[in-house]
């Protein structure tokens, strides 16, 4: 093609047809114009493509972190009223004699625990690690990610506090007074134990004033929890129905 155009213009300087040529020469710069133009847009089309598609990958992947972090919140939410609830039953046995302390008392006052609620990051930080967060339309969305790590990190640190008061505080006084040597008295490995093992004493546990304070601490601390969880599954529903707005208007 190149090859023609030039014998072309060779042509038209040997006839002396100057004008012609000129006029010849300025339609073949337009013509490459017009070719380099047509060129940048599709390549400008082959990028939005491929930014598009990226885009809906990465829309997804944060869906599918924020829907499995919603239902660990829920799942949360559901346990904390379960462990209030026995901590209630506990300080109603505070002061309890050793005629009223049944099984049924003793199976309460030796559990504590605490859920650990499983938050699914990977996406939201590689997002906000790099460039990926601009190539998202909605300003609200945008807005949503990038002020979602603070409201996280006000749940988690409550709910550190919270396992930490319970394995911290509340476990080394249960442990005080009772043995865990009572896991093992029916064991046949072990058929003296009854007889040799220091025994629990509930007793005391209930009259524990450090006992009664923590009982009191860690249902606070639930109810302190429980509002953060909340709060951040309030925020991880907006997530999703912005991604959804977002996946529907592509």
């Amino acid at each position: 093609m190149i090859k023609i155009f030039r014998n072309i213009r060779k042509s038209l300087l040997n006839e002396g047809k100057t004008s012609k040529y000129f006029r010849y020469a300025i339609g073949e710069i337009i013509l490459v114009v017009v070719g380099i133009l047509i060129a940048l847009q599709i390549n400008n089309w082959n990028e939005e493509r491929k930014d598009k598609v990226k885009k809906t990958k990465m829309l997804m992947s944060l869906q599918e972190d924020f829907q499995s972090t919603r239902s660990n919140l829920k799942a949360s939410l559901d346990y904390y009223p379960v462990l209030r609830r026995r901590l209630e039953r506990q300080i109603k046995y505070l002061g309890f004699t050793k005629e009223e302390i049944n099984d049924s008392v003793i199976s309460y006052l030796s559990g504590t625990f605490f859920p650990n609620t499983e938050i699914i990051e990977g996406s939201l930080n590689v997002i906000l690690s790099s460039d990926n967060l601009q190539l998202i339309s909605s300003d609200s969305l945008k807005k949503h990610l990038t002020a979602y790590p603070s409201y996280l990190s006000s749940f988690k640190e409550q709910e550190f506090e919270t396992k930490n008061l319970v394995l911290k505080e509340h476990r080394p006084i249960v442990e005080r007074h009772i043995s865990l040597t009572d896991w093992f008295l029916d064991d046949e490995k072990y058929p003296d134990l009854r007889d040799r093992a220091i025994p629990s004493d509930f007793v005391s546990l209930v009259n524990d004033h450090d006992f009664q304070n923590v009982l009191v601490k860690e249902i606070y601390h639930i109810w302190y929890t429980t509002d953060r969880a909340k709060f951040l599954l309030e925020k991880t529903d907006k997530i999703l129905e912005s991604i959804n707005e977002e996946l529907k208007s592509d």
